[in-house]
């Protein structure tokens, strides 16, 4: 009888497996414990794009967005959810089916997101309904937040939860030890040391079934984990509350990870799942070296990693070299979360970073030819019109330098302030929160709804007209039919019932 089954769920990007569950396989191996890893989240992808669907991965829509609202103890799906399993109702019984024909003694669940939500419930629904005695567990980054993993074991649609780290905690929660850190609660644990998480056990994956075109150029991607947290604590991110303690691998370990899955399974393009892969500079360094020496030999793979920019070396030369390195290692995008071109709007965001800094970064990225996407923000309570202005600016400044050619720009529509959130906690007592209704309808001084919602539409307008590339092949026209209901007032009206029940 197999021990745990390990299904990844959707929504995520369907061009590679996420690490975790593949990790966790190798350590429970490695204990004596059988398990299989399945991924219904790449069927559930390649069944939609049979009927011309697969949009549904690629948009911001409400399908997965929504979650369950909890009426009397009873579960109720969203219409748009509910809708869509009408539709593929058969997709979800098949995997009972699997489920069934697999017989695990646990089934575990992996969540890389809220957007897993939906998912989840269902297929943890289906598996009380048909297999009533099978023991479910649920992990991954969604599963441990307060509104997630207590709530739903509470409902009895799961009998344990795992939050941060499950190397450990999966292997104790198999041998029966419940009280172990991470397990029904959420107070995540962390590893002792990243050096002691194995390579990831990818033998069940049949990787014909990854959409393989979503990069326009490597290909054959597969997710890799060089550290896990953030040494930075920003006040619009959660990273912090996952993992508590910023922890890392060596640049040795990292660059024989990749080795081995480049010559085992044939991947080419690793992308780091990393908040940011030069936390360290030792390890990075030490990476880029071992990555150097590799590619003397072998050069057809790539890597892809969130980033951070530094301030600039009192050695203009050291700098120089450093990006030069990382161009020869085989760097092929950058990811970096710069959110504002205004200093000030970065360092109430706890981003201390001048624009000094960032005007020599992107030079020298530009130098280096290394293609990179600007994450940024609009929307931020403290942002004015003035602000908007700069930013604007720096578009048009990025493209008439000719630096566009190698920058992207990502603008992420509208900032969420959620009760509960830190940046929620940053605003929720100051006297020029004029009103909050709920995380997207509130106003900061002048800077209302309406305002945010215009100042999105004028930025992306300006990339769509001066042609910034697009982030990756699948990339839609920023304008999708989800953000048009996004930017609709009255649609939020609407919600505000829904959203607070949910929460």
């Amino acid at each position: 009888m197999l021990d745990i089954l390990i299904c990844i769920v959707p929504k995520i990007n369907p061009d590679s497996p996420t690490v975790g569950p593949a990790v966790l396989k190798a350590h429970l191996m490695q204990a004596g414990f059988s398990c299989e890893v399945v991924d219904f989240n790449v069927k559930l992808f390649n069944e939609l794009k049979l009927k011309g669907r697969e949009n549904h991965f690629y948009a911001n829509d409400l399908i997965f967005k929504k979650h369950p609202i909890n009426i009397d103890n009873r579960i109720k799906h969203s219409p748009e959810f509910s809708e869509f399993y009408n539709d593929f109702e058969y997709v979800f019984l098949n995997w009972i089916t699997l489920i069934k024909e697999k017989n695990p003694k646990y089934l575990g669940l992996s969540l890389l997101s809220h957007q897993s939500l939906n998912v989840a419930v269902k297929i943890s629904q289906l598996v009380r309904e048909h297999l009533p005695d099978m023991k479910i567990v649920w992990g991954g980054a969604a599963a441990g937040t307060k509104y997630i993993g207590p709530r739903y074991k509470n409902l009895n649609i799961l009998d344990h939860y795992i939050s941060g780290d499950g190397e450990e905690s999966i292997i104790e929660l198999l041998k029966g030890n419940l009280s172990y850190s991470g397990i029904d609660t959420i107070q995540p644990n962390q590893v002792s040391s990243m050096d002691n998480v194995l390579i990831p056990n990818y033998d069940d994956i049949d990787w014909g079934e990854y959409e393989d075109k979503l990069y326009e150029t490597t290909g054959n991607v597969v997710y890799i984990t060089g550290s896990r947290g953030c040494v930075k604590r920003c006040n619009f991110c959660d990273v912090y509350k996952i993992w508590p303690q910023y922890q890392y691998r060596s640049g040795t370990s990292i660059a024989k990870e990749i080795i081995e899955l480049k010559q085992k399974y044939n991947r080419k393009t690793f992308k780091f799942t990393d908040s940011l892969i030069n936390g360290s500079m030792k390890a990075f360094n030490d990476l880029l070296s071992e990555l150097i020496e590799y590619r003397k030999t072998d050069t057809d793979f790539c890597w892809h990693s969130q980033w951070i920019i530094r301030a600039k070396n009192k050695n203009p030369e050291k700098d120089i070299e450093h990006f030069r390195l990382i161009k020869e290692s085989g760097c092929e995008f950058l990811e970096i979360g710069l959110e504002s071109i205004n200093e000030h709007i970065r360092y109430h965001m706890g981003k201390k970073i001048t624009n000094e800094d960032v005007w020599w970064c992107l030079e020298i990225l530009t130098k280096f030819e290394i293609p990179h996407v600007l994450l940024m923000i609009t929307g931020y309570p403290t942002e004015t019109e003035e602000d908007h202005q700069n930013t604007l600016k720096f578009i048009q400044q990025l493209h008439d330098m000719g630096w566009h050619k190698y920058t992207m720009l990502s603008f992420n529509n509208i900032l969420g302030m959620f009760d509960d959130s830190d940046i929620y906690n940053t605003f929720k007592d100051d006297p020029n929160l004029v009103s909050y209704t709920d995380g997207f309808i509130w106003q900061y001084k002048d800077n209302d709804f309406e305002t945010r919602s215009r100042r999105f539409e004028e930025v992306n307008d300006l990339r769509l007209k001066l042609d910034f590339p697009k982030r990756w092949g699948w990339l839609k026209d920023i304008k999708t039919i989800a953000h048009k209901e996004l930017v609709k007032r009255e649609q939020f009206i609407k919600q505000q019932e829904y959203i607070k029940r949910m929460h």
